[in-house]
């Protein structure tokens, strides 16, 4: 049985790296790639693949990795999700397995070896982690800090996303969003400071605490 992959990434050196190797497995065909993030779906709708890996940071286009993997995850169930990425922060990872992701991996791996086996355990219904990444799942420091959709407005917010736009992207109200800043401000102690807005401010905080992929 061929196991159909779909990669997303907006790195053109990675997709090739993936395209390289897979060919190198007979049991693996890589059906389709994107470089932008809004496309993930579409491409799942298309090409009906078994898994789907996927990278956290897009700078092609607005991407909350998060809300689209629960998104896929409630919409395809059937399709393992593995993240692809150099971002190894423990609340990443947390709140990406809750949202259905089955693997997470560093870019940093042997990717001649780790690619295949992920793809391979995820398709057998298990999981797979990269050394240290299962460690993070039981790591409660940060648990009460933010919600996920909390993390979701961050992460559009310091895309460059305004609150229309933010909107639109996670379905919720302008009003929500807005709400939404405010209890991110209250829980960082973020405060407006000389010539820096409440929205920035909170970016930069969240930033400085890893919550969010540094630019």
């Amino acid at each position: 049985m061929i196991i159909r992959v779909i990669a997303v990434d907006d790195h053109p050196l990675i997709l090739k790296a993936l395209s390289d190797l897979l060919k190198e497995h007979p049991d693996i065909q890589l059906v389709a790639t994107t470089n932008q993030g809004s496309q993930l779906l579409k491409l799942v709708r298309e090409k009906s693949p078994d898994i789907a890996i996927v990278d956290l940071g897009m700078t092609t286009d607005s991407f909350d990795p998060i809300f689209s993997v629960r998104t896929l995850h409630e919409q395809y169930p059937k399709v393992k999700v593995l993240i692809l990425t150099g971002y190894d922060d423990g609340l990443w990872v947390r709140e990406l397995v809750k949202a259905g992701a089955s693997g997470y991996m560093l870019k940093s791996d042997d990717f001649s070896l780790s690619i295949p086996q992920a793809v391979r355990a995820l398709h057998a219904g298990g999981k797979f982690f990269s050394p240290g990444i299962a460690d993070k799942l039981f790591d409660n420091e940060l648990d009460n800090k933010l919600t996920s959709r909390e993390i979701s407005v961050l992460n559009l917010m310091a895309q460059g996303l305004s609150t229309e736009a933010i909107s639109s992207n996670l379905g919720i109200s302008e009003k929500r969003v807005r709400n939404l800043l405010v209890s991110i401000c209250d829980k960082l102690v973020v405060d407006r400071t000389d010539g820096v807005s409440l929205r920035i401010a909170a970016i930069n905080e969240a930033r400085k605490l890893g919550l969010i992929p540094s630019e």
